[in-house]
């Protein structure tokens, strides 16, 4: 199997993690290419160029959850709520949401700033902390090894990208059930040895 992805993209963060606590890490190859490039090794299998994006065969996957579910049948494990289960379905909906936002806010960021959006940059900043607060009152700080599942590695995800832009400076003082339940996750190898780096960042294009 292998694994088109840039090291920052948080959706490949989900996978490679998923990948690693499923026991796969070994069987994953990981292919970090370019974005928005004519040149990218990924437009020959997907056209439209996105990432992550999991090859296996003839078999070309894209979007985190799909890959992580794809994931969860060749281990065993499952870390995606199941259809059916519509209260983990939705729950996984918001987090992924929860996600989103952020990565708008942390793109519109990266751009020039005569290329930003001021009513998204504001949009995005209502909607995260709205997000944070509702996650504060309603997360379970886990007690022992934290729960891998893709409703939490969203979350994990979310709150990486946060921090490594400082979007939300004042987060962990606002919300410490929150960032003690993002402490928890921060213990397991995986996510902590997975967050974004200065190293990984590339100018953001149009």
């Amino acid at each position: 199997m292998k694994l088109y992805y840039t090291p920052n993209s948080p959706y490949a963060r989900i996978c490679r993690i998923t990948a690693i606590e499923g026991g796969l890490g070994d069987r994953l190859e990981l292919d970090w290419v370019g974005l928005r490039t004519p040149d990218s090794p990924v437009i020959s299998i997907s056209p439209l160029g996105r990432v992550p994006l999991l090859e296996d065969g003839d078999l070309v996957l894209s979007e985190a959850r799909h890959i992580c579910a794809y994931l969860d049948e060749k281990s065993g494990k499952r870390t995606v709520a199941r259809y059916g289960d519509w209260h983990a379905v939705a729950a996984e909906a918001q987090s992924l949401a929860f996600l989103d936002v952020v990565t708008v806010w942390s793109r519109e960021t990266r751009r020039q700033e005569e290329d930003r959006s001021k009513f998204m940059l504001d949009v995005a900043d209502i909607q995260v902390r709205r997000g944070l607060a509702h996650l504060n009152k309603t997360v379970t700080v886990p007690e022992g090894a934290p729960p891998i599942s893709f409703d939490a590695l969203c979350l994990v995800a979310g709150i990486g990208m946060m921090e490594f832009y400082e979007l939300v400076p004042d987060w962990r003082e606002t919300y410490p059930t929150l960032a003690a339940w993002s402490d928890a996750y921060d213990t397991v190898e995986s996510i902590a040895t997975s967050k974004p780096s200065q190293d990984a960042l590339r100018p953001l294009t149009r």
